[in-house]
């Protein structure tokens, strides 16, 4: 999902849940439900495209979902609250960046033979969220995300 949708989601939850830090584990746990839904986002595809391009896209990604969060949700929760929650809703992601940023490249997959131990961890932190993620292609994923995020607004009103 997009650092948006992961946003939203987070920013609903802390609506109905106004403690900060219980709004904030179940907006992480949130993530991952989430993301087992087949969904588009930036980092679909990121093979494709140079470091440099996917990096501005999840920066103008995370940008848009703080000011989005911002926008909705800081008038009525705070914006402190707000930070917090959708910080938490989005660690999931941020904690796989260094696999990217620093190891992985379109032909590198995984570590090699003789990887050093942070590549290693790097590696293995980035992969263990990975079982939850289900893509899709984008335009059907970016539906199936907008679904996704639909559902849980509702549900949680």
């Amino acid at each position: 999902m997009t650092a948006t949708a992961h946003a939203l989601v987070a920013g609903a939850i802390l609506t109905r849940f106004s403690d900060p830090v219980a709004a904030s584990f179940l907006a992480f746990g949130s993530h991952y439900m989430m993301d087992s839904i087949p969904h588009w986002d930036f980092g679909t595809n990121w093979r494709g495209r140079s470091k440099t391009l996917t990096g501005a896209l999840a920066i103008f990604d995370t940008a848009m979902a703080f000011t989005v969060a911002y926008i909705l949700y800081a008038g009525k929760m705070g914006i402190l609250p707000v930070t917090i929650v959708v910080g938490a809703s989005l660690v999931p992601d941020w904690i796989e960046t260094p696999w990217y940023i620093f190891f992985a490249s379109q032909k590198k997959h995984e570590p090699g033979p003789k990887a050093s131990l942070l590549e290693r961890m790097a590696y293995t932190i980035y992969k263990l969220p990975n079982i939850f993620h289900a893509k899709a292609q984008f335009p059907l994923g970016f539906f199936t995300q907008v679904a996704t995020v639909a559902f849980f607004l509702v549900l949680l009103k």
